[in-house]
């Protein structure tokens, strides 16, 4: 099905641009962008100490900027945020794990060296907490997400093809465990944690009613490394008596 006909459009504009991300765990990544690839350099960390791939770049806002590396022959993906404004950035850093069919999945803040504001990591919101929002793929698959509590988000398809292939998945009702963290304002990142081989990562921007993300993992078939992106419709909140609000 097709997961990226609203996708937002990608962007060449960092091309020529060297980032260098001081990781608040100590290690620190140097980007370094060309056209449509990216080599770097990783200091301070176990993580490979170098490297270079395609990668792929969308400014969600101005100066505001979602980019997916992947590196097929180490199994590893990479993706940031990188908020050139606030200084700051996070990194969703994923590594297949040799012979076993799942990943290691690390959420990273960072700063930007060199950067003159003060900063303030990018952190986990509870701010979602009790929405629900309707994110359309294209016209053949949408999904309603609820963000149940701080560390969870239940889904269903609301929208699919019609293919015989998908009637399973027309009651199908999932619940993931997730990372939250807020980027700005109605502008939260979610890093979806689910234990299998493919994980999702998405830039939710409630304020433009659109999200950018990436499917990445491993299949008996190889690296899988998929853009997605949906138009957003919030479809209200769910009330908490003072109280009883989700942990």
């Amino acid at each position: 099905m097709d997961l990226g006909k609203n996708r937002q459009e990608s962007t060449t504009i960092l091309a020529g641009q060297d980032i260098q991300l001081d990781h608040d765990d100590g290690a620190a990544l140097i980007l370094r962008f060309g056209i449509d690839r990216v080599t770097w350099e990783m200091s301070g960390a176990a993580e490979p100490a170098s490297g270079g791939a395609p990668y792929d770049a969308v400014e969600v806002r101005p100066g505001i900027f979602f980019v997916h590396i992947a590196e097929a022959e180490r199994k590893l993906g990479l993706t940031h945020v990188i908020d050139r404004e606030q200084g700051r950035a996070i990194t969703v850093w994923d590594q297949l794990i040799e012979g076993e069919s799942a990943m290691r999945r690390l959420v990273r803040p960072a700063r930007i060296a060199g950067s003159t504001v003060d900063y303030l990591p990018i952190a986990e919101s509870r701010e979602l907490i009790g929405r629900r929002a309707y994110c359309q793929y294209s016209e053949e698959a949408a999904l309603e997400h609820v963000y149940v509590n701080s560390r969870a988000i239940l889904w269903q398809w609301l929208i699919l093809p019609s293919d015989p292939r998908f009637d399973a998945l027309r009651t199908e009702v999932g619940i993931e465990a997730v990372s939250m963290c807020k980027v700005g304002d109605e502008l939260f990142l979610l890093a979806l944690h689910d234990g299998g081989s493919i994980e999702l990562t998405l830039l939710m921007d409630f304020a433009q009613g659109r999200n950018v993300g990436q499917l990445f993992g491993g299949t008996e078939r190889g690296i899988v490394s998929r853009p997605v992106g949906a138009k957003i419709i919030p479809l209200g909140y769910i009330d908490y008596p003072q109280g009883f609000e989700p942990g």
